[in-house]
């Protein structure tokens, strides 16, 4: 059976709200990771005063929302608290928050785009600031067991967690079913990576999420970048991880990232993501293909 996947919003910041919903009804995505930020697709004070409404039109287009993505600081205990509450009022299961950024998180200054580092600047020196957080990570895991939700942190390049072991550090004597992570390969590779098979049994029992996009590292001017490729062309083995994911046991979902969707058109947009997906599934392991 091939995996359910999702439509992360942040994708298309070239739309509004109602483009947005028509290009996943087109695309046919029956499920959507929805980006709040003030700057779109909704803003926490919009859920707030009309998050029913949202689910509502939604609905209409037959999509649902599965995680609500906020850029919203961990330590921001006031909007966090907000955040959970839309979540519930909503009827959205999963919420995502942000962790801090790794010093000044020189590889930015490597890409080749420009792209939003969903971070915050931390104001303690490392040592001290990882623990710390492991502190307010146990915070938000009783508030979400208290209101049954899920809050998801990202592996993401920049940040504090930008690989296995910090992944395992934060979250390894936390209960799952309510802090868990997002497995995003393609962000790992921005930074360099751990062996994959190994890094994925260590946090198997937290991987909830897994974003789908792919990077390479090019030369240029003696020098090196970064930047986004399709899906089967850049560092990410996906048919591999895949198979290592189905192999350990990984039977969630998985959310279509990829952010060299076409920003000028509803009908190209539409394109490069039904193609994109299909590049995908395509790559799924049959049955007999399947790690032990």
């Amino acid at each position: 059976m091939l995996p359910k996947m999702n439509l992360c919003s942040a994708v298309l910041p070239g739309f509004d709200f109602e483009a947005m919903a028509t290009i996943a009804e087109e695309a046919q995505f029956d499920a959507i990771e929805l980006r709040v930020h003030e700057y779109g697709h909704r803003s926490l004070d919009e859920l707030e005063q009309r998050g029913l409404e949202v689910m509502h039109k939604l609905e209409t287009k037959n999509i649902e929302v599965q995680v609500l993505n906020s850029y919203l600081p961990i330590e921001d205990t006031v909007n966090v608290d907000r955040m959970l509450d839309v979540c519930r009022k909503m009827g959205v299961p999963k919420l995502r928050l942000v962790l801090p950024r790794s010093c000044h998180a020189s590889v930015s200054r490597q890409a080749n785009i420009r792209e939003l580092l969903p971070s915050y600047e931390p104001s303690r020196q490392p040592a001290e600031l990882m623990v710390a957080l492991r502190t307010v990570l146990k915070d938000i895991e009783r508030k979400a067991r208290a209101r049954g939700l899920k809050v998801l942190l990202e592996l993401h390049w920049g940040t504090v967690m930008s690989s296995f072991s910090s992944a395992y550090f934060l979250l390894s004597d936390l209960d799952p079913r309510y802090l868990a992570l997002t497995f995003d390969p393609a962000n790992m590779v921005v930074e360099g990576k751990e062996d994959w098979e190994f890094g994925i049994k260590l946090v198997q029992e937290h991987i909830n999420n897994v974003h789908v996009k792919n990077t390479s590292w090019t030369p240029v001017d003696g020098s090196w970048q970064w930047g986004w490729s399709t899906i089967d062309k850049g560092m990410v083995d996906w048919r591999h991880l895949l198979t290592l994911l189905d192999g350990n046991g990984y039977h969630g979902a998985y959310a279509l990232e990829d952010f060299l969707v076409p920003q000028d058109s509803i009908d190209g947009a539409v394109a490069h993501l039904v193609q994109q997906r299909d590049c995908f599934m395509g790559m799924y392991p049959a049955p007999h293909q399947k790690a032990a």
